[in-house]
């Protein structure tokens, strides 16, 4: 299976690219590509895509095409998704009814220090990836406290043990938008 996963932080030492790597340690076995590179993608604005889709909004849009199935890794900031990973979304909602996220199969996982790991920003990626046409897996992981279950080396067991059962769960027992 060729997973794309894509990290909503591009800060060096990020916990949700840290989680995002995980996903390729849980499963050898899939070509799992990470990209934490977002801030390559120019701020959405009607006017640049009426001129032209951006070379970085196309590679983009091509990777997502590409994968058999997508997850999405966000960090929460004030309580939602940073606006790098919303910019992201919104270009690669585009066209409506007709975008790379159409029944694409996605996944959503979140990681903050926070006691509550992320779950309003998780919460509101799977309310907006849906409303953009996506096939959202309600099952996600929100790991709390991310500095210290992220900040082990080795990972932490029960973290990829959870990892593990939510991307077999999700992945290997596929409903039928995920069989297409």
């Amino acid at each position: 299976m060729d997973i794309l996963v894509i990290s909503g932080s591009t800060r060096e030492g990020s916990f949700n690219t840290r989680l995002a790597h995980l996903v390729a340690a849980v499963r050898p076995e899939d070509a799992v590509r990470v990209r934490n590179d977002l801030d390559v993608v120019p701020f959405y604005d009607g006017d640049v895509e009426a001129a032209g889709i951006p070379r970085a909004v196309e590679q983009l849009r091509s990777d997502v095409a590409s994968a058999d199935v997508v997850v999405f890794v966000t960090p929460e900031y004030n309580g939602t998704v940073p606006g790098i990973l919303a910019n992201a979304v919104e270009w690669l909602s585009r066209p409506a009814r007709e975008s790379v996220l159409q029944d694409t199969p996605v996944l959503v996982l979140s990681a903050s220090p926070t006691p509550y790991g992320g779950t309003w920003a998780a919460e509101h990626l799977r309310g907006v990836l849906t409303r953009a046409g996506a096939a959202v897996r309600p099952a996600g992981l929100s790991v709390a406290t991310a500095h210290q279950r992220l900040g082990q080396v080795p990972s932490d067991p029960e973290l990829l043990a959870d990892l593990g059962a939510l991307l077999a769960d999700a992945l290997d027992v596929q409903p039928p938008a995920l069989s297409a």
